[in-house]
């Protein structure tokens, strides 16, 4: 049945229009626009230590601040995503943009901490704004090539990840508080790129509420969709569970029954943070040219090899193997979110949302599902079943929609 289902919705037809290939100015602009949003996301981590300070925080309270903007991401996220299908907002790209960058500029020029909080939760908001739109932008300026665009929209934010936490440390560092106001420098610099392209993203039209071709889908082809859409979303779950789990535990299982100092270990999470940028940048090429499952499955092998021989050797080979380890298990990232687009292709921004909002979602609750199995396991138990999930990730890998 449930082979039967993907089988479905690889027939499901594409958006009308389809260009052969892509614009890469109008592509462009959205990645200057990605890159700025998420380096305001990654860059509030580095703002915790002055508020701490500033407000007298304990750790639950400041981990607060994380959380919050997090869940207003992960909620959001699909929410807009509704809100494109059914509307024309293209404008929330600029304007997810601007108060994702305002919002985050001003947190620490707050009275207090709930105000902090608000500031926040509204740069939450603009990124949620922001996402759903761009990946449905990105998907149509990108015609034939939409796994090679979308790979560059996720190199995007990845990037921005990367070097939010730097710029924003180095700012406090060399101006203090009032050098973090250069963080809308990006943000500025993205919002106009995309003003300069706005006509680039018309082409994605809105779903209509009760339209014809609605009206008359067969009630099973409904049915079939919510499996598919379900099951995609299951193995968005379990492969950034693994993600997570890695960038969690490694610190804490090494420092413990590695033998490593915390000075040691901080380079693992940079080879793995920067290989996963890396994987996300060549899966959707690799894709267009030899198939999805072939990619992910590939993918998800020599992630369970490379996973098994970084925890038992070291050195060089350790890192080599945690870099192979990263780049493979972010590759089926791109791809997933993809299959979500072409499994509603009416609802085009929905299923953009819920694969960002399933993705925070999934990261938040799978690294406290894996702390509870730690607390009652322990963490050697727990690094083991970590390093055994992308095998899961494979067999799941075989029954992918894949394009024809």
């Amino acid at each position: 049945m449930a082979t039967s289902a993907l089988h479905d919705a690889e027939t499901v037809s594409a958006p009308a229009e389809v260009r052969p290939g892509i614009h890469k100015l109008g592509l462009g602009a959205i990645f200057l626009a990605h890159m700025a949003v998420d380096m305001q996301t990654s860059s509030l981590a580095v703002l915790l230590p002055p508020l701490l300070v500033a407000f007298n925080l304990n750790y639950s309270l400041a981990a607060g601040i994380i959380s919050a903007n997090n869940l207003v991401i992960a909620i959001g996220q699909p929410l807009f995503g509704i809100l494109g299908d059914y509307r024309k907002a293209r404008w929330l790209m600029p304007l997810g943009c601007a108060v994702c960058g305002l919002a985050m500029a001003s947190v620490l020029f707050m009275p207090g901490y709930g105000f902090v909080l608000a500031a926040v939760i509204l740069s939450g908001l603009g990124s949620a704004a922001f996402h759903p739109e761009a990946l449905s932008a990105t998907r149509a300026v990108s015609g034939e090539q939409k796994a090679t665009g979308s790979s560059l929209f996720f190199f995007a934010g990845n990037l921005g990840f990367s070097l939010g936490p730097l710029a924003a440390a180095l700012l406090l560092e060399r101006a203090g508080t009032f050098g973090t106001l250069w963080m809308i420098v990006p943000i500025a610099l993205g919002v106009a790129a995309l003003w300069s392209q706005w006509r680039r993203y018309a082409p994605w039209q809105p779903a209509k509420a009760g339209g014809v071709a609605r009206a008359t889908e067969p009630p099973i082809s409904r049915r079939r969709t919510f499996g598919v859409v379900a099951f995609l979303l299951l193995f968005i779950s379990i492969r950034l569970l693994v993600s997570g789990g890695l960038t969690t535990f490694v610190p804490l299982y090494f420092t413990q029954f590695g033998g490593m100092s915390k000075t040691e270990v901080a380079p693992l999470l940079s080879v793995l943070a920067i290989s996963g940028t890396v994987g996300t940048l060549f899966s959707g090429p690799l894709a267009d040219r030899l198939g999805r499952r072939v990619v992910i499955v590939m993918a998800m092998a020599l992630s369970l090899a490379g996973l098994h021989m970084f925890v038992n050797t070291a050195g060089l080979v350790q890192l080599v193997a945690l870099a192979l380890s990263g780049m493979m298990l972010s590759a089926p990232w791109t791809l997933s979110v993809i299959m979500m687009q072409e499994a509603l292709p009416r609802n085009v921004g929905l299923a953009s949302g819920l694969s960002l909002g399933t993705a925070y979602g999934a990261m938040g609750l799978g690294v406290a599902l894996l702390g509870n199995v730690a607390d009652h396991f322990g963490l050697p138990f727990t690094m083991n079943l970590i390093t055994w999930l992308p095998a899961v990730v494979l067999v799941m890998g075989l029954f992918v929609p894949e394009r024809k």
